[in-house]
């Protein structure tokens, strides 16, 4: 969570905005954020004031950004353009470390917004569901036992850490391609993914945080996030843009993809190290695949 230090909040001048503004005041409180800038798009050629909208920005923001440190710069963009292209453009130049967006329920425009700026955006995106609770306490994290998702569980349990929780659930799902078994493989695969696990969690300090391993079987991983997520009550899922290989952060994996379309609880899709250097830079920068990424 230490690498968060610049935050965005993608505002729709909506009656949506006060939630995402109360979530995002939640995040500013666990102590790593030093700026937080408030982002409007307006259309090209829209006749509302910029300076109109922007003092409309903060008076809403007055009114639902509580309990930030003083220390945590506040500061209101009205940008003007297509909002996928703005949005992106502005994160990148800004050297956003966090996107926050709302999520409507009822608008698959604003799941489809996520999905791209998490595939394109170097910038972490945290996607706030309509209506969820300003609270952070059970944190979900897929793992597939990569680099991608080992970095993501050091993210959830420096959050878990910050918010003064002890314990976090690291979900692996694994499937059984064998058409025929022997009674009792279910129990020997389980016990090849429980020994993957540990060796997977060793060198992985997670801040006196207890990480309780969740192992399920099933073929579509995203599915088998949203369930196991709904099922323990969690409040976040945090997830690798894409797991497996590290030269592939600036892409979007099917999973994360399908499960930014499904979830019903905020879900943070973390960008990782080496994202903002672009794919080719990654792969030239030296020493770069034996650089240890840090991210607390």
């Amino acid at each position: 969570m230490q690498r968060f230090k610049r935050l965005a909040v993608g505002l729709t001048r909506t009656a949506t905005d006060p939630g995402l503004i109360r979530y995002a005041a939640m995040v500013a409180r666990l102590g790593t954020a030093e700026q937080v800038r408030f982002v409007h798009v307006l259309p090209t050629g829209s006749a509302p004031s910029p300076v109109a909208v922007r003092e409309d920005l903060r008076a809403t923001v007055r009114d639902h950004f509580a309990g930030v440190p003083g220390s945590v710069e506040t500061t209101f963009d009205v940008l003007s353009g297509p909002l996928f292209d703005r949005l992106l453009a502005d994160t990148a130049e800004e050297q956003t470390d966090l996107l926050l967006l709302g999520h409507r329920r009822d608008h698959p425009g604003r799941w489809a917004l996520a999905r791209r700026m998490a595939m394109k955006a170097a910038a972490s995106i945290w996607m706030v569901p309509e209506g969820s609770p300003d609270t952070l306490g059970r944190i979900l994290v897929p793992v597939d036992f990569s680099d991608p998702t080992a970095d993501s569980l050091r993210v959830a349990v420096a959050a878990a850490a910050r918010a003064g929780h002890t314990e976090c659930l690291a979900l692996h799902v694994y499937f059984n391609e064998a058409t025929a078994t022997y009674e009792g493989y279910d129990q020997v695969l389980r016990g090849q993914e429980a020994a993957a696990f540990e060796k997977f969690i060793a060198p992985i300090d997670t801040l006196g945080v207890r990480v309780v391993p969740v192992f399920e079987e099933g073929a579509n991983v995203a599915h088998v996030i949203n369930r196991v997520a709904e099922k323990n009550g969690c409040d976040l899922v945090v997830m690798a843009s894409r797991g497996r290989s590290r030269s592939a952060a600036i892409l979007l994996g099917s999973v994360a993809e399908e499960t930014i379309r499904e979830t019903q609880v905020p879900l943070l899709v973390v960008k990782h190290f080496g994202a903002r250097m672009g794919f080719l830079d990654a792969l030239f920068e030296k020493g770069y695949l034996q650089r240890s990424p840090r991210f607390d």
